[in-house]
C-alpha cells in the first residue's frame, strides 16, 4: 500500500503543486519566511522575505516530471520589470529523491524561452538541433535542464538584485542574443563570472 501512495503526481496540477511546496519548503531552510500564493497570483506562486526584512522575492516556479523538458508558455517571455523577480524551475526525481532546483532571475529565463523559441521557428539548429517541417507559431516554449546547469542549486543568487545576477547558462544562447536581438524592453544576458 505504501508504494501505491508514492506514486508520482498523476495532474500537472499536482505536478505544478508539488514543486511549489518544494519551493517554499528550500527557502524555509534557508532562513526565508515563504508563503504559497493563492493560484492566479500573476507572475507569483512564491512569496518569500528574509528574516531580517532587507531582502522581499517574488518566485514563479515551473516543476518537470522525471526526465522531462520544463514546459512554458509565450507569457514566460515576459521580462518583468522589478529587480526581485525569479523562478525556481524544480525537476522532480523518483520518489523519496530530492528535486533538482534551477534559480533564474525572470529576465534571464524570460530571455532564453524567447531565443529558444525563435530558433526553433527558424530551424536554425542551434539550440534543438536541425529537424525538417515547416513550423507554426504556437504558445509552447520548453527549456531543457542542460541548457541551465549553472543555476542547479544557486540560492545564494536570491540574496541580491536579479538584474545583477550573471548568466549561466549555455554560452549558446550569448550566441544568439547577437545573432536574434532580444526586443528593446530586455535586460541584456551578462556573463560577467561569479
Amino acid at each position: 500500500m505504501l508504494a501505491e501512495s508514492l506514486d508520482p503526481p498523476s495532474s500537472t496540477g499536482l505536478t505544478g503543486a508539488a514543486g511549489e511546496y518544494h519551493v517554499a519548503a528550500e527557502l524555509s531552510r534557508r532562513d526565508w519566511l515563504a508563503t504559497v500564493t493563492i493560484k492566479n497570483a500573476p507572475g507569483t506562486d512564491i512569496l518569500a522575505q528574509r528574516r531580517d526584512r532587507r531582502t522581499v522575492i517574488a518566485v514563479q516556479t515551473k516543476t518537470a516530471s522525471p526526465g522531462s523538458a520544463f514546459q512554458l508558455s509565450a507569457k514566460d517571455e515576459t521580462p518583468g520589470d522589478r529587480d526581485n523577480e525569479w523562478y525556481a524551475l524544480v525537476s522532480l526525481g523518483e520518489q523519496l529523491v530530492r528535486p533538482r532546483f534551477y534559480i533564474l532571475p525572470r529576465h534571464v529565463l524570460a530571455a532564453l524561452t524567447f531565443l529558444q523559441h525563435r530558433d526553433w521557428l527558424a530551424d536554425m539548429g542551434r539550440v534543438h538541433g536541425p529537424q525538417r517541417g515547416a513550423r507554426t507559431d504556437n504558445p509552447r516554449r520548453s527549456i531543457r535542464p542542460l541548457w541551465i546547469e549553472g543555476y542547479l542549486e544557486r540560492w545564494d543568487l536570491l540574496d541580491d538584485s536579479a538584474w545583477a545576477a550573471p548568466f549561466l547558462g549555455d554560452p549558446v544562447f550569448l550566441e544568439l542574443a547577437r545573432d536574434v536581438p532580444l526586443p528593446p524592453n530586455y535586460r541584456p544576458l551578462s556573463s560577467a563570472a561569479r
